[in-house]
């Protein structure tokens, strides 16, 4: 596996002249069509990442406010001395999720991560519907965090260098526009255009750099520690409910683990590499994310923590300047590495659709979906500001998880006249409806509760276990085998729609109207323009795999 022949992908075939031959003689496509595809795939880089390189887009794209935001907010108004408890009860619920993403990156190491999966185990809407809601988790957070990362600089310049206010004005123009992040956007774009192996050492360096100012601002935190500031652990104001909460807006901190799905085509040794950094990247990210929660309640009372800037301002009441000042500085020289990891993820999901036929060929060229991706972050990042759609990125997001779990059930079990699919809608349903009673209604929700247990519990009993797509394809000793399946998916599920369930209704309104705009453009152009590379339906129990490609043997398709 370390030069990449002999992996499966569905995405970077080796086209030699005997399996054009039997793609010929399976689709008869056109010859236009055959060049058209093969030049696509001349575009893509062999596999090149190392488990090194994913757990680096991994921790990379997902540390950010959870240590530099979070933290602070939580213990300032959710849980006091015990928001690392939240951290913990967080970092279990994305374990969930977690589980799904490490099997089905193992076994399907394709481009698109939860797009990929549902492609095959749900079929061509489903995915196209999944592809929308990773745009908004690549393209748009990494635009939010683009703007974030501008409106910090300004925020630094003024306080730790007092930079002059005639300077700062053209930073801030004022009318919501947001020159350096404008200037972040493009930065990233040119790296990422300018070469895959400099892209991949950026992210490497600043990723690390990123983990060790963290390391640094806990060990200082730890040096600084009084534990009379650790009493009460749980304050009385807050309680439970109050550790609860912050374990919900905690959640949040995790969102980016995934990214590394998306680099699947890439991945060396991708069946063991791709599952091993998922659960190393959320076993970093737990890890740092309590231990920093911790140090920061130790080093301040938690009353005087910042909401907005924990660890600074705790070091400034340590009368620390120093420390204050090189985090400020760290968090503002480390931020951008989420926006490249941005840039460098969305073209590969646009690869992914490209080669199934789904959006145009134009976007196949890898170069031509970073240019793509970039216009629109530095258009987004520049011109929109973020904060009323915060929710409506973190439904979709959530969304996405949810389909990735759909998709390993559907995937593990086999469906008898479709009860299995039945039953995953009803799940689904009676889910969401429960949580939405729970947050908007209160304890009267916990009478709908039993209803998507025993959904579940009929999944586990009516619908028999399957080897992974009812095919010959995957030797469970190879893979990563999530356990308990269907309940650890299902409660990921309900994790996912519980917390959906705490945003605003009018972040939940902008994804169904979202999703809505996904269905009609599948419509209008994905299911009248895919090619015969993709599956026609969701078909997986006819997937076998030859010469380690992947192979869909009702439609002969070799990819």
């Amino acid at each position: 596996g370390d030069t990449g022949e002999g992996e499966f992908s569905l995405e970077y075939p080796n086209d030699d002249d005997d399996d054009q031959a039997e793609e010929e003689d399976h689709h008869n496509q056109h010859q236009l069509q055959q060049n058209q595809t093969h030049n696509m795939h001349d575009s893509l880089p062999s596999r090149h990442l190392s488990l090194f390189d994913l757990v680096s887009i991994g921790v990379g794209g997902t540390i950010g406010s959870g240590i530099f935001v979070l933290n602070g907010l939580i213990a300032h108004s959710y849980a006091g001395p015990a928001t690392f408890i939240s951290w913990i009860v967080s970092g279990i619920a994305a374990l969930l999720s977690g589980c799904c993403y490490a099997e089905l990156s193992g076994r399907i190491p394709s481009a698109g991560s939860s797009y990929a999966y549902a492609f095959v185990a749900l079929g061509e809407l489903p995915a196209f519907i999944t592809a929308f809601m990773l745009t908004l988790e690549f393209l748009l957070s990494g635009s939010a965090v683009a703007r974030s990362w501008g409106d910090k600089v300004v925020e630094w310049l003024r306080v730790e260098l007092s930079v002059s206010e005639e300077f700062l004005s053209i930073l801030e123009p004022g009318y919501g526009i947001n020159p350096m992040a404008c200037l972040v956007s493009i930065v990233t774009t040119l790296l990422v255009l300018w070469g895959v192996k400099e892209s991949k050492l950026v992210t490497d360096f600043f990723t690390w750099i990123k983990v060790f100012l963290v390391i640094f601002m806990t060990v200082g935190g730890f040096i600084l520690f009084n534990p009379a500031n650790m009493t009460p652990l749980v304050p009385p104001e807050f309680g439970a409910a109050g550790i609860l909460r912050g374990s919900v807006s905690s959640f949040f901190g995790y969102l980016g683990f995934d990214a590394v799905c998306c680099v699947a085509g890439e991945a060396i040794n991708p069946e063991r590499n791709l599952p091993l950094s998922i659960v190393i990247t959320l076993c970093i990210v737990t890890f740092l994310y309590i231990a920093a929660a911790i140090s920061l309640v130790g080093m301040q009372y938690y009353t005087d923590i910042s909401p907005e800037s924990g660890f600074p301002e705790a070091f400034k009441s340590n009368n620390v300047e120093w420390a204050a000042q090189l985090t400020a500085a760290g968090e503002v020289a480390t931020l951008p590495v989420v926006v490249l990891i941005s840039i460098i993820i969305q073209p590969r999901l646009q690869f992914a659709m490209a080669n199934d036929g789904l959006i145009p060929q134009w976007f196949g060229n890898m170069r031509n979906g970073a240019l793509f991706a970039g216009v629109l972050m530095t258009l987004f990042a520049t011109f929109v500001p973020f904060s009323a759609l915060d929710d409506f990125v973190s439904a979709g997001i959530l969304v996405a998880f949810t389909i990735t779990n759909c998709s390993l059930v559907v995937m593990r079990r086999e469906s008898l006249n479709h009860r299995l699919e039945k039953l995953l809608a009803l799940f689904n349903a009676s889910s969401f409806f429960t949580c939405m009673m729970l947050s908007h209604v209160g304890h009267i929700g916990w009478i709908f509760t039993p209803l998507p247990i025993y959904i579940a519990c009929k999944i586990s009993r009516t619908c028999p276990r399957t080897s992974f797509g009812n095919t010959q394809l995957y030797r469970h000793d190879k893979f990563f085998t999530t356990p308990m399946v269907p309940y650890v998916p299902c409660l990921g599920m309900f994790v996912n729609y519980f917390l959906i369930a705490q945003l605003s209704m009018f972040g939940i309104g902008c994804l169904v109207i979202y999703a809505s705009v996904a269905v009609v453009l599948y419509f209008a152009y994905g299911s009248c323009k895919k090619t015969t590379r993709g599956w026609d339906d969701r078909q997986y129990s006819q997937v076998d795999v030859k010469d380690g490609r992947i192979i869909h043997t009702a439609n002969a398709v070799i990819t």
